[in-house]
């Protein structure tokens, strides 16, 4: 109809209303344009339509046999394992028919479902993470699903009309792999009017995030068993793999410095870490995603009104010192650790503090979020 909002469709395989990059996409698109949501999950607020994938998907015919989508992964029928995939043909079977002036597609696996669409200006494809590297090595995963994800790289996402990632070292790794010329947009956090709080004696260190084993947990716990300072470490951790929690308590047994809290909802999350000082968050680079990891917790600790402690993660460093935000550890070790805390100060970390406030504006959802809102606006001026 004329003079009506160009209609955007959103297809994402997470809980719509939990995953953040969907959330700061409806709020860049919302009022400019007419936003579809299709996801698991409810809606979530401030989109004009929902479509809510279930799971397990039904599945029909040849789907039903037993193996046949390793077999089909084993000889390289990557074609027929898409037109099969049962979440894939569920989500097809619901979009089929419908038309959009825009497709935001989120991640490889909804490609092959996202370029059969009618849309009249395409797809953008927003890659949370280098798709080939996405699980742990093994070898099932180098074997049937690893030449998986880089086919639907090849012919999918290297063909959208627009791609964005998470990281620099991500951006280069899709332009040397693929040709594919991706645009950068960072998990940075929504902005928060906040200002930092003065340090005191005790320097109070907070960590967020998944319970799970290779994120090494347990060097931040060593590295403050190791250290002389004073300091405090409190860790809001989300469950993760069994018994993993469980296990870093017993290691911090005894040590009153080290306390495990309940998680909190992301809506009480930046509100929680701004009681705290520093943020912390060593990422050792067992993954190519994690060596170039550039985590929603780094810019949440900055909403926070925090400094930070990282390992000599690339994409982080890059931050820390263009921000003057905190300190790099020599490595992701719990010496290296301990060896920053014990030089710490109330001096330096209200320094970092600071650095946090004035960059916040700048490295806020909302600024890194225009990148979407430019490139969907010259998608559908065509």
């Amino acid at each position: 109809m004329p003079g009506s909002k160009p209609r955007i469709l959103i297809l994402s395989y997470t809980p719509a209303a939990r995953s953040p990059r969907v959330l700061k996409q409806i709020a860049q698109f919302g009022g400019h344009y007419h936003v579809t949501t299709v996801a698991y999950g409810p809606a979530p607020a401030g989109v004009d339509e929902h479509i809510e994938l279930t799971f397990p998907p039904a599945t029909t015919g040849l789907a039903r046999v037993p193996g046949i989508f390793s077999l089909l992964l084993l000889v390289r029928a990557h074609r027929a394992y898409a037109a099969l995939e049962p979440v894939d043909a569920a989500t097809f079977a619901r979009l089929d028919g419908g038309e959009w002036d825009v497709v935001v597609a989120h991640d490889a696996q909804t490609m092959a479902v996202a370029s059969r669409l009618a849309s009249r200006h395409g797809v953008l494809c927003d890659m949370h993470e280098y798709a080939p590297e996405q699980s742990e090595p093994s070898l099932k995963w180098n074997l049937l699903e690893r030449p998986y994800f880089m086919w639907l790289c090849k012919t999918f996402v290297s063909r959208a009309r627009a791609v964005t990632t998470v990281s620099q070292g991500i951006v280069e790794a899709y332009r040397k792999t693929f040709g594919i010329n991706a645009d950068l947009v960072v998990n940075a956090t929504p902005y928060q009017e906040l200002a930092p709080t003065p340090t005191g004696s005790t320097i109070r260190l907070v960590h967020s995030g998944l319970a799970a084993p290779d994120r090494r947990l347990e060097v931040l716990i060593e590295g403050v068993l190791a250290s002389t300072a004073d300091v405090t470490l409190d860790l809001y951790l989300v469950d993760g793999t069994a018994g993993y929690a469980d296990a870093l308590r017993e290691l911090a047994k005894g040590d009153a410095r080290i306390r495990f809290q309940a998680a909190v909802p992301y809506a009480e999350l930046i509100g929680t870490l701004a009681r705290y000082d520093v943020g912390v968050s060593l990422i050792a680079p067992t993954s190519f995603n994690y060596e170039w990891s550039l985590p929603n917790k780094f810019f949440d600790f900055i909403q926070a009104r925090l400094g930070v402690i990282i390992g000599p993660s690339p994409a982080m460093v890059d931050y820390v010192d263009r921000y003057a935000l905190g300190e790099v550890a020599d490595g992701f070790e719990a010496t290296d650790f301990a060896r920053v805390l014990d030089g710490l100060d109330a001096t330096t970390v209200d320094r970092w503090k600071a650095a946090s406030h004035a960059a916040a504006r700048e490295l806020s959802g909302e600024e890194q979020a225009k990148v979407w809102g430019r490139i969907v606006s010259e998608m559908v001026a065509g």
